[in-house]
């Protein structure tokens, strides 16, 4: 099994309240995104992860994302999955 970034697990994604949360409780939380982006007025985290196994069905690829506010609260959590064929080997 290969895997590359951070799986952001359901019981960490249900920790982080929308309206509530801060980029600060997120990174005691999960630690420091992947990567970030700004659109318009907002800030964008992202966790990305892909996980290969040898096994078909398997393969994880998604990301978590976090969307805020300009006082850095969120405002809006979910995950993104990856193409069909999730595995990078293969594409």
């Amino acid at each position: 099994m290969l895997s590359k970034g951070l799986e952001v697990n359901q019981n960490k994604l249900d920790a982080i309240i929308i309206g509530k949360s801060t980029q600060e409780d997120i990174e005691k939380i999960i630690g420091y995104p992947i990567r970030k982006t700004n659109i318009g007025n907002k800030e964008i985290w992202y966790y990305d992860f892909t996980r290969i196994t040898s096994l078909p069905g398997f393969d994880k690829d998604e990301s978590t994302v976090f969307e805020f506010n300009k006082r850095g609260i969120v405002v809006k959590k979910y995950k993104t999955q990856g193409s069909e064929n999730s595995n990078p080997l293969l594409n």
